[in-house]
């Protein structure tokens, strides 16, 4: 019969097989010719990573990246992670990016896969980079693109027609081409357009390179966070917060039926300018202006926490700092040629204890010694245990 004649035959194993290689083959292939000529597969959809994580050894946090792909390298090797060929040699020390790769600059896709890429080989080893979500990564998704460059807009023009070429070639061993060519969608009629298509809620760039990144990460007694985490963000919980963050950026926010026939709104967590991403309450270059009391009740949500990490606020020309009695840490220098260009900078925490500035052609500047960051802990303890008695 016509019908039986016209039913395209389901693929071989085989076949099946062959569509996978060659898929994985185009995949690395387009990827080369937009991250600087690296091959690189396509990644299985990553799950979330832990909220809460144990202490290691090496811990290093590395500022706001904002498009700046060849800071981002500089910064990486300043702090002894990867080599002069761009592949990791940090062993199994942590690595957390603060978030904000997102715009300003012109090499945002360049600088996410390269993140991407030494992740993959810094686990193999022992060792993990972890990246945040800032507040340049929510507006994106939102569709805001307010402090996009041109030349970041053109780079994800130029990754969306890479892309459909791309998936094109896969047509080529598809078992039902025609099919397979009805799904590929067409280019968008302008950069600013490619660009909301790859990074709203659910996009190919959201789900690739955001969706399961955290907003906030604790690692031994240290919190990590773009902007800041209050007392209230405290009590609604970091792993309610990262879940959400990743449902909504993925496309899953679970009250799409709310707003038919558009993205749903970010999470009121990551709007205002109380938000975690948003908050500047502990990273304003004067100190006068933080609210250490907010500090300390955020961090006495979670026993283990000493201390915060937060990027967000540009610290030029001071570099990284402290404030609050050394109970957070201030890590975006503004390295982005789109911010102040200045010289990378990088934190390191060792042994969970010493904290440490490293700059280039310095010496590491310590500043927290590990004595006093035992201090801090055994005092939070003490207090804990009256308040426990009382």
């Amino acid at each position: 019969d016509q019908g039986d004649a016209e039913r395209v035959k389901e693929p071989t194993p085989e076949q099946k097989n062959f569509q996978k290689l060659w898929g994985a083959f185009v995949d690395s292939f387009t990827a080369s010719t937009l991250n600087g000529g690296f091959p690189q597969r396509n990644v299985e959809p990553k799950a979330m990573p832990p909220t809460f994580l144990p202490a290691v050894k090496r811990l290093v946090a590395i500022g706001d990246i904002h498009g700046d792909y060849g800071k981002a390298v500089k910064a990486f090797q300043l702090a002894g992670l990867i080599d002069e060929n761009l592949n990791w040699v940090g062993g199994k020390a942590v690595a957390v990016q603060m978030g904000d790769v997102l715009d300003r600059g012109g090499d945002e896709l360049k600088a996410f896969y390269f993140l991407e890429r030494i992740q993959k080989q810094a686990k193999k080893h022992g060792g993990n980079v972890y990246v945040l979500n800032g507040n340049h990564e929510i507006m994106n998704v939102s569709g805001r693109f307010r402090y996009s460059s041109e030349e970041g807009r053109r780079e994800f023009a130029q990754w969306e027609r890479v892309h459909i070429f791309g998936e094109k070639l896969k047509c080529m061993c598809h078992h039902n081409k025609s099919d397979c060519h009805a799904m590929v969608p067409a280019v968008s009629k302008n950069d600013t357009k490619a660009r909301r298509s790859a990074l709203r809620p659910g996009g190919a760039v959201a789900r690739r390179f955001l969706a399961q990144h955290p907003v906030a990460l604790s690692i031994g007694s240290t919190l990590f966070v773009h902007g800041g985490l209050h007392p209230e963000h405290m009590q609604y919980g970091m792993e309610k917060i990262n879940e959400e963050s990743s449902a909504w950026i993925d496309g899953r926010h679970k009250n799409t039926s709310l707003w038919p026939g558009k993205d749903a709104p970010a999470p009121w967590f990551l709007s205002g300018r109380n938000s975690v991403v948003w908050s500047r309450m502990y990273s304003m270059p004067d100190e006068s202006k933080c609210d250490c009391n907010m500090l300390q009740a955020a961090l006495n949500h979670l026993p283990q926490a000493n201390r915060m990490v937060v990027g967000h606020t540009v610290q030029y020309p001071f570099g990284i700092n402290s404030a609050c009695d050394d109970r957070v840490f201030r890590v975006d220098v503004g390295m982005s040629g789109g911010v102040c260009d200045a010289h990378p900078e990088v934190l390191e925490i060792i042994e969970d204890r010493e904290v440490r500035r490293l700059r280039a052609y310095q010496s590491a500047q310590v500043l927290l010694p590990a004595h006093r960051a035992v201090q801090q802990a055994r005092l939070k303890k003490q207090k804990q245990n009256a308040q426990t008695v009382q």
